[in-house]
């Protein structure tokens, strides 16, 4: 085995390191490894494939024939570009709507301390109930502002909670009603809500990745059958001039992508440059297309 059969093994094995990682990245931002700031672990991925890249670029300079990324045997290759460009536009999308660090450190906070479902006392009234204006064919419904006893860890609580809902009837001193608190958490200001939904700043969740996983679907599709019938041999081969600025605009999208992941904001413009950086990925493959002919 000569010097010249391991310089091209390690470019193989830094091309499909550098695909690999960069899947793994966007795979862990797209179901939420981390689910809140800082994403770490999809930032150690991004970079991972960033190194893997870098040495990529050098086993294939040192490699006495042209060579590149892994062939495409069985489609493979091709199939993970199509589908990963979609994807990874797709993550840059999605986490532009990334919540607030300290969203996160709360809702954590809360976690730990037990935050759920909690039937209470009610003390008293704290103010008059107000019946709701529902229609004909609606249940009747009052909103009272409401003294409850609270069962925490270090010891029962009277919390007032404003505008609680009642159906049918107005509450009354010693019934009980449902409510969402975290009993380990020792904070005088802890919240109890009604519904559980602690709604922040681009809290969207599932339905969001939903709502953007059709045209992931479409534009995978489409390039798996266009990369199959065109994808050339200088897509896979490295080519400095059309490689290197590919590379370029897709490390662009990371340093674009790096203030919303790491919780970083302090001009109010992570979010606009994680929505920029939904082009990248795109424009990195017009790029490698265009030039590769």
């Amino acid at each position: 085995m000569g010097p010249a059969y391991r310089r091209n093994a390690w470019t193989h094995v830094t091309g499909w390191g550098m695909l690999l990682s960069a899947t793994a990245a966007v795979g862990s931002a797209l179901w939420g490894v981390s689910p809140y700031p800082p994403l770490l672990t999809e930032a150690g991925l991004a970079a991972l494939a960033v190194l893997f890249a870098a040495a990529w670029i050098v086993a294939s300079r040192r490699t006495r024939r042209p060579t590149g990324l892994p062939s495409a045997a069985g489609g493979g290759l091709r199939w993970l570009v199509a589908w990963l460009v979609p994807l990874a536009t797709m993550a840059c999308f999605d986490l532009g709507f990334m919540v607030s660090p300290e969203y996160g450190r709360e809702t954590a906070r809360l976690e730990a301390a037990r935050f759920a479902r909690y039937s209470v006392t009610v003390v008293r009234l704290a103010g008059d109930p107000v019946r709701g204006a529902n229609a004909s064919d609606e249940p009747v419904y009052f909103e009272t502002d409401l003294v409850l006893r609270l069962p925490y860890d270090d010891g029962p609580r009277e919390v007032t909670v404003p505008g609680m809902y009642t159906r049918h009837d107005p509450p009354k001193a010693g019934a009980s009603i449902d409510v969402f608190y975290a009993p380990g958490d020792a904070r005088p200001d802890s919240p109890v809500l009604e519904d559980g939904r602690r709604w922040g700043t681009g809290v969207l969740g599932t339905r969001l990745l939903l709502f953007t996983l059709f045209p992931v679907v479409f534009a995978g599709a489409i390039l798996t059958g266009v990369l199959k019938h065109e994808m050339t041999g200088g897509v896979r081969r490295f080519t400095p001039s059309a490689h290197l600025p590919a590379l370029g605009i897709l490390l662009l999208g990371l340093l674009l992508l790096l203030p919303t992941a790491l919780g970083l904001d302090p001009a109010g413009l992570a979010r606009p440059a994680a929505f920029l950086s939904c082009v990248t990925p795109g424009a990195a493959l017009a790029w490698l297309w265009r030039h590769s002919f």
